[in-house]
Formats: structure tokens, sequence, C-alpha cells
């Protein structure tokens, strides 16, 4: 390939980069605007037990929209857009955030919608139902708090 297809070729790539950029711009912005509309009816609450000075109280996910929330206290997600949710509580295992974890919750309950919003259904059913799926995906820390201390 000679230099002048070379650099006609990769102005051709930048100007598809360009195009591209601006249709994920588009896509992100529909999906904030969706997200905004959403009204959140559950969340499932995890923790990660990963030994912190701080820790975190819970971590809220809508399977929904996608929506996640940290709280660093009990009373934090009534200052949230979570804080009229069905909170279905994971605390038995240790789940750190991933976009694996989410698709895992986000299928599991539209494979399943009738069953997780059904407000007859007792929230303790549906926790233990989805800790059951995700047990193997769960991270143990053999480490206790002590690592966290700074070393002088």
């Amino acid at each position: 390939m000679d230099t002048i297809k070379v650099f006609k070729k990769i102005n051709d790539l930048k100007n598809e980069i360009a195009m591209a950029k601006e249709l994920l711009v588009n896509l992100n912005s529909k999906y904030a605007d969706i997200m905004e509309e959403c009204p959140h009816e559950i969340v499932f609450k995890y923790i990660d037990n990963f030994p912190r000075k701080m820790p975190i109280y819970g971590s809220y996910f809508c399977p929904c929209c996608g929506k996640n929330i940290k709280c660093f206290d009990k009373e934090q997600i009534i200052e949230t857009v979570f804080s009229n949710s069905r909170v279905i509580p994971l605390n038995n295992l240790s789940l750190l955030g991933s976009p694996e974890i989410y698709d895992i919750i986000r299928e599991e309950v539209y494979n399943n919608i009738d069953f997780y919003y059904d407000y007859v259904i007792p929230t303790e059913e549906l926790s233990l139902k989805m800790e059951e799926l995700l047990i193997d995906k769960q991270i143990k820390y053999e480490a206790d708090e002590k690592t966290l201390r700074k070393i002088k």
C-alpha cells in the first residue's frame, strides 16, 4: 500500500470513529433519560466484605434500569431515588459490583419478572432465590482489617 492510500484509509477510519463517538454520546444520553424515568420498584442490596477502614453499608442496584448507588450508612438510602423501593437484601454473600453480577441479576429478574415484582411473595424468599443463583460469584477475603493499617 502506498503512502497516499494509507493517509486516505486512516482519514476514513478517523471519520468513522468520530461518527461512532457521536452515536455513543447520543445513546448514552437516551440511556440516562430512561434511567431517570425508571420507578425503581425493586432494588437489590449487596455488600462487598473487603476490609475497609470506612465500611460501606451497602450497594443498591436496580435491575430494571441498571442504576447503582453506594450508601455508607443505613439512613442514606432515604436520600436517594431508591427511597421508595422494595429492597431485596443479599446479606449472605460478599459481592463485588461488576457488569457480570449486574447481568446475572438483570437476566434473572427479567426472566422471572412476575415472581420478583409480586409484593405478596416475602422479601426473604426473593433474597434466597437470588443468593442461590449468585453463590458461585461471591468474593471471599482471607485477610482481616490488619492489612489496611499504615506501615511505619
